[in-house]
């Protein structure tokens, strides 16, 4: 491939990689936003400062994924860790509560942890061009994930809700634009690579793609007003039928029968309990608790370390499982991807079968006219290949030359044949 080439290879599979470094950065902005306003505390990092991480996770995955071979996933794990201090210690207030320790600090800018998932996700993003099942993936994991994230962020109290809502919005609408641009520079860079096409060439298509997406961000905006008071109408008002149908469906015959069965035993439960129950005792006075914190005990601090010690080695786990899968993705490509398999067809049915008949054996040649008589006795016993009548020896070894039996070494044979014949003979 010559420089031209790859500069033009390159323009056609560059556009799509910092549109899906612009979605990465959406979706995570608003689940560190979400963890911030758990911990009630404003967002301190946006999409512009997440995407450098995503951007710095795939340059890292680059660069260093072939040189390090099997020492990367370690490596890579490292970078997580450090992004993931860096994103915490980006906020002043977690710096100026490190004082008191790690984890004072943590609190102060929980959603700084998501620097080092940022960083992660950058890793699968390290080969270009881009795999369309990737992008795929991120966009249809990622646009339910974020209305999930949104109804959990509703249940906050104010003023973060409101300013968490907002911030979501607005990256729901960046995360859907770029994710959906993305794909389809995606999809048209696999169509360059099988077919000569690309963006370049087809600006009405780029033009068209950009408008519709344009009109559709534009109608969904004012819609996502009233589409939650529609929804919530709609699931309280279908939830009922659509258990009731799931449950009939959904079931064999002896799953449905177990269920009648215990209906009905906890209803004649519910029956003999109100009939031979006994009167209600009055309760006496209720003493209140004192007041004041109520320090938790040595089993239970123990029982939480060693959860979240679990919870944080399955973490790891995960995240080099995941650094082990994407460092396939970043390995140089073989010279030859195709495994090529070429048959020649002679076509033609089968003859019969021969049969076996005792041959007595035949003496060794002992120059060039034997050798080449012996040939052609072989040669007969197959009709495309025996010497036809009025051809020549140099016509009868470039026909089965041309024919695909190069092996055979028919031309020198035949050369030597001509010349242990015609030697000394005067030409007229």
């Amino acid at each position: 491939m010559t420089r031209s080439d790859r500069v033009a290879a390159a323009i056609v599979e560059l556009p799509p990689l910092p549109l899906v470094i612009v979605a990465e950065a959406a979706w995570i902005s608003v689940i560190a936003g979400l963890l911030q306003e758990f911990a009630l505390h404003q967002p301190e990092i946006g999409i512009p400062v997440v995407a450098l991480f995503v951007a710095l996770g795939t340059l890292a995955a680059r660069l260093l994924a072939r040189r390090l071979g099997d020492q990367w996933p370690a490596a890579a794990l490292g970078l997580i860790v450090v992004a993931a201090v860096v994103g915490v210690l980006a906020s002043p207030a977690a710096r100026a509560a490190l004082a008191g320790g790690i984890g004072p600090a943590v609190a102060a800018h929980p959603g700084g942890l998501l620097a080092g998932l940022a960083v992660l996700r950058g890793f699968a993003h390290a080969s270009l061009p881009l795999a369309e099942s990737t992008v795929a993936r991120l966009l249809a994991l990622g646009t339910p994930g974020l209305a999930l994230a949104s109804l959990l962020g509703g249940v906050i109290a104010e003023p973060f809700r409101t300013r968490f809502l907002g911030d979501a919005l607005g990256a729901a609408i960046v995360f859907v634009g770029t994710a959906v641009l993305a794909l389809a520079f995606t999809r048209l860079a696999a169509m360059a690579t099988d077919e000569g096409l690309d963006w370049r060439r087809n600006p009405a298509w780029l033009a068209l793609t950009l408008v519709l997406l344009a009109a559709a961000i534009i109608a969904a905006v004012p819609l996502a007003a009233v589409a939650g008071t529609a929804l919530s109408i709609l699931v309280g008002v279908a939830l009922g039928p659509l258990l009731i149908l799931g449950l009939v469906t959904g079931f064999d015959r002896t799953a449905r029968w177990m269920i009648v069965i215990f209906a009905a035993i906890a209803v004649v439960t519910r029956i003999l309990a109100a009939v031979f129950g006994g009167r209600p005792t009055t309760p006496g006075p209720v003493t209140t608790p004192p007041s004041g914190p109520v320090q938790p005990s040595q089993a239970e601090q123990l029982a939480t370390m060693s959860l979240g010690g679990l919870l944080l080695l399955a973490a790891t786990v995960a995240v080099l499982i995941l650094i082990a899968a994407w460092m396939r993705r970043t390995r140089a490509p073989h010279d030859d991807l195709v495994d090529e398999i070429r048959t020649i067809d002679r076509g033609g049915a089968p003859g019969p079968p021969r049969r076996w008949r005792p041959r007595a054996r035949r003496a060794e040649p002992a120059d060039a006219v034997q050798a080449y008589v012996a040939l052609l006795a072989d040669l007969a016993r197959h009709p495309a290949a025996g010497r036809r009548p009025g051809e020549t020896p140099a016509e009868h070894a470039a026909r089965l030359r041309s024919a695909g039996a190069p092996s055979l070494a028919l031309d020198l044979l035949a050369a030597d044949y001509a010349l242990a014949r015609d030697a000394g003979l005067t030409l007229s």
